[in-house]
């Protein structure tokens, strides 16, 4: 039965506005190691912070990225504002590591991906 009325078409437009839509990210957000997630663009980044280190995990739409053809890096910035930068290493599959790292608790750590063939770069920020 077509609509013979703009209200009703309003309120039609209304209904399915309101109707939930799943967002598809290109790749699970959710952390696959305990964790904190950033979606930039279509890299998933993952950083872990535990007892023995700090590690970072990359992936592109479910896809491990190898993390020997990456350089990585942390800038980090303590809440008394002390700045650091640490290297991460390559440790296999789509892991980089920096093992016996600390963080400080309440520091902002910024995340460097570089790209070592192309020089791209993706960047994030995650709070400890």
């Amino acid at each position: 039965m077509p609509f013979t009325s703009s209200k009703g078409l309003a309120a039609l437009l209304l209904a399915l506005f309101l109707v939930p839509i799943a967002a598809h990210a290109h790749g699970s957000t959710q952390p696959q190691h305990g964790g904190q997630v950033q979606l930039v663009g279509e890299t998933v980044l993952e950083f872990v912070v535990h007892e023995k280190g700090v590690q970072l995990f990359v992936k592109e739409e479910d896809e491990e990225i190898d993390s020997s053809g990456m350089l990585a890096k942390l800038i980090i910035t303590t809440r008394d504002g002390v700045r650091s930068e640490l290297q991460l290493a390559a440790a296999g599959g789509n892991r980089f590591e920096a093992k016996g790292a600390r963080i400080p608790a309440g520091s902002t750590v910024g995340v460097m991906l570089i790209n070592k063939a192309t020089q791209a770069r993706v960047a994030a920020t995650f709070k400890v």
